[in-house]
């Protein structure tokens, strides 16, 4: 009979045991590196994401009391503002190749701007200190009552885009003062004129490659007033366009629904650049705020300006300027000295006449000379960077000024008060590290730069 009983399991001896155990361990061990290897990769990969979205964004680069200017806030506003600047090099370029040699000044003013994008960390000091202006604005405009609408914003936005549901604005011809000139006997003296000039309210020239400290544009338009009325002057009204927009119902073919559309597009494109759209809505109501706060501090000021009307001859050395001097007080004819020895070419042959000019139009050295002298007086040499000046005052007046005059003085004061806020304030604080949080894009292309700088 066949032995059908199952064998006994044999016993598990000790070297199987010691296997086993080996072998836990090393698949304990394997477990453990690899969890270890992974929470480190999830570790550095969670430290990246936290400094990128978090700990960077939040770094303040700048506080204004209370108020804190973080990364977050300022990179994407470098960034719209250096989009801005792309398009306005892309247009002015645009300008140039539409009127060829006539448009040798678009050209220029494309350069410029190509040049400034190129140095990131210039157009970011710009920025970072405009939105340090922008909180200033805000607080002081907040003590005076004075707000903006997002009616406002809307519609400051629409005129953006030539969009007037309302009718396109249609110019007006409204009267300007015209000033009719007549030389006082001192004048006569002193230029000993074959023609009467017709003073400005501004230099009329500027020594070659003279840049005037104050180079802003108005963003205002006031109404007209005057010329500047030199010693002895009388005025007369004659009728001259000046385009002062008056919102009449026109039709428009741009729909509100097209607008709308092209504010959608205009959105998505600068999304690309990591811009959101409330940093465009913000820009324009700063704009507007800072606007209605300039009408507000300069709501006293009236149409005229303290003006000195001056001519000089410039030379390079001291020597040279007391030669020229000496000469003056030996009776030699101004006029022929200017021709002979002025290195001034825009003007040396109308004896280095630079009209009538107010403050802070022409560099401080020279403004100081000039508004120190009485009519007739002829200053020591003046040294500033485009070498020495011998200064003759031919007048000294407060004269009107006409708008764009006016616009520009309100301009200047409204900048010199907020130069002054900014002055006295001690809790205005900068951190250096601004410089690295810097974007450098959007970024000029090589298409666009070889355009520009070969000007083709």
């Amino acid at each position: 009979m066949a032995n059908n009983r199952i064998p006994e399991k044999q016993g598990v001896t000790k070297k199987h045991l010691a296997k086993q155990e080996r072998e836990r361990r090393e698949t304990r061990a394997i477990l453990i590196g690899t969890l270890s290897i992974a929470a480190i990769v999830i570790g550095l990969l969670g430290y990246v994401l936290v400094d990128n979205y978090i700990v960077k964004p939040s770094t303040v680069l700048a506080t204004v009391g209370d108020k804190k200017i973080t990364v977050r806030d300022y990179q994407p506003v470098v960034k719209y503002t250096r989009l801005n600047m792309l398009n306005q090099a892309s247009n002015y370029y645009y300008y140039y190749q539409m009127l060829g040699s006539y448009g040798s000044n678009f050209l220029t003013t494309a350069q410029n701007l190509v040049t400034s994008l190129n140095s990131p960390a210039v157009i970011g000091e710009q920025v970072l200190n405009t939105m340090i202006e922008d909180i200033l604005i805000e607080e002081e405009a907040a003590k005076r009552g004075i707000t903006v609408s997002q009616e406002e914003v809307a519609k400051a936005m629409q005129a953006a885009f030539d969009f007037f549901p309302e009718g396109t604005p249609t110019p007006t011809i409204t009267p300007t003062i015209v000033n009719t000139p007549t030389l006082s006997l001192t004048q006569i003296a002193i230029i000993q004129p074959t023609d009467t000039p017709t003073p400005l309210p501004t230099a009329t020239s500027t020594p070659e490659g003279w840049v005037p400290t104050n180079t802003s544009t108005p963003t205002l338009a006031p109404t007209a007033t005057s010329e500047p009325v030199p010693e002895g002057s009388t005025a007369t009204s004659v009728p001259t366009e000046t385009k002062v927009p008056t919102i009449t119902p026109t039709p428009t073919a741009f729909t509100t629904k097209v607008y709308g559309g092209v504010l959608k597009d205009y959105y998505k494109n600068i999304n690309t650049y990591g811009i959101p759209r409330d940093v465009v809505e913000r820009s324009f109501r700063t704009q507007l705020l800072r606007e209605k706060l300039l009408e507000a501090i300069t709501a006293d000021l009236e149409p005229k300006e303290e003006q000195v009307w001056a001519r000089h001859i410039l030379v390079a050395t001291e020597d040279e300027a007391k030669s020229v001097l000496e000469a003056l007080n030996n009776g030699e004819e101004w006029n022929t000295l200017a021709a002979t020895y002025s290195t001034d070419t825009s003007n040396k042959d109308n004896g280095g006449d630079l009209g009538w000019f107010g403050r802070g139009v022409m560099v401080q050295a020279f403004e100081d000379a000039a508004f120190a002298l009485k009519p007739g007086e002829i200053s020591e040499p003046v040294k500033s960077d485009f070498g020495y000046h011998i200064i003759q005052c031919v007048g000294h007046a407060v004269n009107d000024l006409d708008a764009s005059a006016f616009a520009t003085l309100k301009q200047n004061t409204f900048t010199k008060w907020l130069n002054d806020l900014r002055a006295s304030r001690s809790d205005i604080v900068l951190d250096d590290r601004w410089v690295e949080f810097t974007p450098n894009k959007p970024a000029v292309t090589s298409e666009l730069y070889n355009a520009i700088f070969s000007g083709n």
